[in-house]
């Protein structure tokens, strides 16, 4: 388990009462008194395991995570997260729903499920996991080499995504998934991978998808990694990556839905937090869906259009306009807001919500709530949980909501 460190703390702003402890406060982060930086790893106020499957009385409780998976790390290659571990690097918790790779030997073209004409495939390059002689070497003999798996499987809408770089040449990589019927065009890392921006294309209605790639030109050679078929899942945001990796080699693999939930039954301080007055502070990457699912009233979603909304109580929300999300995982969301059962206000990315309306409540009955997800995955923000923290009792003015979100 790594040692645990204390978030770095905000400079002193203006003081707010804590009828917990009668003492003055900041107005800021360092307030909350439960604070998890999923990125370094630190927590205070609560014990939490990183790198084990955290049992009653943890701020969270994994689920669903039951294979090795690899994901993007602040160096810009890929670490391996245990089959019991939460799913995070130093960039933070990957927030992803359940996926089966349906393609053999995702890491290996040399195998003979992958059939080569006008090209070799040498499995004698480092892979994007930093591994000597992980991935493969795909090189054309003649012009348009083509390197094809074939599967069996129904018709759905598919995806197929691959870590690829270019190690000799200046013509076109391809991909397809309809065994070459249809062709996209992709532009590979030169140097060193991309983890970050690994290559995605999607098909509708496919029946038994063929994947694979197409070397435009005699003696251009690519090396590829972690090429992965699955289905597209629930509310996906199209030609997005999903970067938590999973390796394949005679048999599918399903990567099971990551989830960080607080639990009541658990003891979970977040959970007990959440049933009566409080504050929470977030900071995500991700897609337009839910920040934060309870399994009740307690609920941040962010619509399509960019429209936030925080909600507490039968039907009490505040929102705010439209556009305050940032989509992708190149910018952070900053979300804060509180509830003391009869009043409600949120900010997010420096902008204050408007108004609440409808029935503002506590929740005295909450049983759980999940962090960038649902339990079926559906809510799945489809990014990185960075940093959550909660208080009992705490009230912010409005103007410290949105300095603290800014």
């Amino acid at each position: 388990m790594p040692t645990l460190r204390s978030p770095m703390r905000s400079p002193l702003r203006s003081s707010i009462f804590n009828p917990l402890t009668g003492g003055g406060l900041t107005g800021t982060i360092a307030d909350f008194p439960q604070d998890l930086d999923w990125t370094v790893p630190s927590v205070k106020g609560g014990p939490q395991s990183f790198s084990g499957s955290p049992g009653a009385g943890n701020l969270f409780r994994q689920g669903g995570n039951a294979v090795v998976c690899y994901a993007p790390n602040a160096t810009g290659t890929l670490s391996a997260m245990s089959s019991t571990a939460f799913r995070r690097t130093n960039l933070g918790e990957w927030q992803y729903p359940s996926i089966n790779v349906r393609n053999l030997w995702n890491r290996d073209l040399t195998n003979a499920v992958w059939v080569a004409t006008n090209g070799t495939a040498t499995k004698n390059q480092t892979g994007a996991d930093g591994a000597a002689n992980a991935a493969s070497l795909i090189t054309a003999t003649s012009a348009n080499a083509t390197f094809l798996q074939a599967t069996t499987n129904a018709s759905a809408n598919w995806v197929f995504q691959v870590d690829p770089r270019r190690v000799s040449g200046t013509g076109t990589l391809e991909m397809t998934m309809d065994g070459g019927t249809t062709w996209t065009v992709v532009t590979p890392a030169s140097s060193s991978f991309d983890v970050m921006n690994p290559k995605v294309i999607n098909q509708s209605a496919v029946t038994n998808p063929s994947v694979g790639f197409r070397i435009a030109t005699s003696g251009d050679s690519f090396v590829v990694d972690f090429t992965m078929l699955f289905a597209q899942p629930t509310n996906y945001p199209a030609n997005t990556p999903i970067h938590s990796r999973p390796i394949t080699t005679s048999a599918t693999v399903q990567t099971f839905l990551e989830r960080a939930y607080a639990s009541f039954p658990d003891n979970s301080p977040l959970a007990i937090i959440a049933r009566g007055p409080f504050a929470f502070y977030l900071q995500q990457r991700g897609y337009p869906n839910h920040p934060i699912t309870s399994a009740s009233n307690f609920q941040v979603s962010v619509a399509p259009d960019g429209t936030i909304k925080f909600q507490n109580g039968a039907s009490g929300q505040c929102v705010t306009t439209a556009g305050i999300w940032k989509t992708g995982l190149s910018q952070v969301n900053k979300i804060a807001g509180w509830c003391d059962g009869s009043t409600l206000k949120m900010a997010a990315n420096g902008t204050l919500a408007g108004a609440a309306t409808g029935t503002i409540g506590l929740d005295p009955a909450l049983d759980h709530w999940d962090l960038g997800t649902n339990g079926a995955g559906a809510n799945s923000i489809f990014g990185i949980n960075e940093r959550v923290a909660m208080g009992p009792n705490l009230t912010f003015t409005d103007a410290q909501l949105q300095q603290m979100t800014t």
